[in-house]
C-alpha cells in the first residue's frame, strides 16, 4: 500500500508536466492569432455600404444627377454647333441622324426638334426594358439636350453676328482636330451620363436594352458598332467641295466618314476610359511560402480582402500558396513593397481587371 502512495506521487508531477507542455504551444498559438486578428481593421460588411439616412446625404445623388445631366447635355449640344455641324460631318446615334437632317434641310429643321422626335420612342421604350431610374435620367439629359440647341438656335437667329462656329485654319486635313474635339466632348458627356445610371439618349439607351439581353463586354464599343453603322449615311447626305479631279472628289466624299469614324473612336475610347478610370483595378496573384505573415500585411495596410488557394510547382513538386487580391491602381506600389519586404522570393502574376463590383469596391446603377 505504501510503495502505491509512492509511485502515485512520483508520478503525479510528471503527468502534470507533459499537460502543460501539450498546452502551452497551443494557448500561445490561439493569443498570437487573437492578436493578429485585433491588429487588422474592421471587416467591411452591407452595413457600412448602406444608403445614409441623413436627408443631407439622400438628396446628394439627386443633386449630383442634375449637374452631371445638365454639364452632359451642355457638352453634347455645344459639339454639335461648334464642332461637327461647322466642319460637315456628323456622329453616331440619334444626335448624329438630327445633324443630318438639319444638314440636309439647309437649316430649315432644327436639331433641338428632331432630337426630341427621335428619342421620345426610345424613352418610351426604355421604361418598360430597363430601369426607371435610367429612363428616367436619360429623359432629362434629352430634355435638357433639347433646351441648349434651341437656346443655341435663337441666340444664332437674333444675333445673326454671334458665330458659335469653330473652324481650324488649314482647309479640309485641319477638320481632324474638330473630330478630336468633337470625340473628347462627346465621349465625356457619355460617360458622365453612365456614371450616374443614365445615358444621353439614342443609340446609347439602344446598346443598354441590347446588354440586357445579350451580355457584351462593353457598351462603349457596342456603341461604336452602332455608330459606324449611321455614320455611313453621311456619304449620300454631304456633299463636297466641287473639283474638277476625280479622285479628289471621291477624297472629298469620303472625308465626312473619315471624320466621322475617327470622331467615333476618340469618343469610345473617352467613355470607356473615364468610365474604367473610375472602375478599375489591379488583380495580383502572389506565389509564397509566407502566406499568413503576407496575408496579414495585405489586409492590415491595405485594408484588402486576400483568398489563399493551394499550389504546386510542377517542376518541382513542392506545395505552396498562391494569394489572390484586388487592389486599386494607388495601391499597386504599397503592395508590391509589402511582397518584397515579407518574402523577397514571393512570385507575382498581376492582370487588369476592368471592372470590380461589390463591397469594398463599386456598385452597378445601369
Amino acid at each position: 500500500m505504501e510503495e502505491q502512495q509512492v509511485q502515485a506521487e512520483e508520478t503525479a508531477p510528471a503527468v502534470k508536466t507533459v499537460e502543460n507542455t501539450e498546452t502551452a504551444p497551443a494557448a500561445e498559438a490561439v493569443e498570437a492569432t487573437q492578436a493578429q486578428n485585433d491588429a487588422l481593421p474592421p471587416k467591411i460588411t452591407k452595413e457600412h455600404c448602406a444608403p445614409s439616412k441623413r436627408k443631407r446625404d439622400k438628396a446628394w445623388p439627386w443633386i449630383k444627377a442634375v449637374l452631371f445631366t445638365m454639364l452632359s447635355s451642355l457638352l453634347i449640344s455645344l459639339s454639335a454647333y461648334t464642332l461637327i455641324t461647322p466642319n460637315n460631318f456628323t456622329i453616331g446615334g440619334a444626335s448624329g441622324v438630327a445633324i443630318l437632317i438639319n444638314i440636309a434641310s439647309k437649316g430649315k429643321i432644327p436639331q433641338s426638334i428632331m432630337v426630341a422626335a427621335l428619342n421620345l420612342p426610345l424613352i418610351i421604350l426604355s421604361f418598360f426594358f430597363v430601369k426607371k431610374k435610367f429612363a428616367v435620367l436619360s429623359a432629362m439629359n434629352i430634355g435638357m439636350q433639347a433646351l441648349w440647341l434651341l437656346l443655341i438656335e435663337e441666340i444664332v437667329k437674333y444675333n445673326p453676328n454671334f458665330n458659335v462656329a469653330i473652324i481650324f485654319p488649314g482647309g479640309e486635313p485641319s477638320k481632324l482636330f474638330a473630330a478630336l474635339g468633337a470625340g473628347l466632348m462627346v465621349g465625356v458627356a457619355i460617360a458622365l451620363a453612365f456614371k450616374i445610371g443614365g445615358s444621353t439618349g439614342g443609340t446609347d439607351i439602344l446598346a443598354v436594352m441590347i446588354q440586357k439581353k445579350v451580355k457584351a463586354t462593353s457598351i462603349s464599343w457596342m456603341l461604336f458598332v452602332i455608330n459606324v453603322v449611321i455614320i455611313s449615311a453621311s456619304y449620300f447626305v454631304i456633299e463636297p467641295i466641287e473639283t474638277n479631279d476625280k479622285a479628289t472628289e471621291i477624297g472629298l466624299k469620303l472625308m465626312p466618314i473619315a471624320l466621322a469614324a475617327f470622331e467615333a473612336f476618340i469618343e469610345s475610347r473617352t467613355n470607356e476610359s473615364i468610365l474604367n478610370g473610375f472602375q478599375s483595378a489591379i488583380e495580383f496573384r502572389i506565389i509564397t511560402d509566407k502566406s499568413e505573415e503576407m496575408a496579414n500585411a495585405i489586409m492590415k495596410e491595405l485594408s484588402r480582402g486576400v483568398t489563399a488557394l493551394p499550389a504546386t510547382g510542377m517542376y518541382t513538386k513542392i506545395s505552396h500558396t498562391m494569394l489572390v487580391c484586388v487592389v486599386s491602381r494607388r495601391q499597386v506600389a504599397t503592395l508590391q513593397r509589402i511582397m518584397q519586404s515579407v518574402d523577397p522570393d514571393s512570385f507575382a502574376v498581376t492582370s487588369k481587371a476592368t471592372q470590380v463590383l461589390g463591397l469594398g469596391f463599386f456598385n452597378s446603377d445601369v
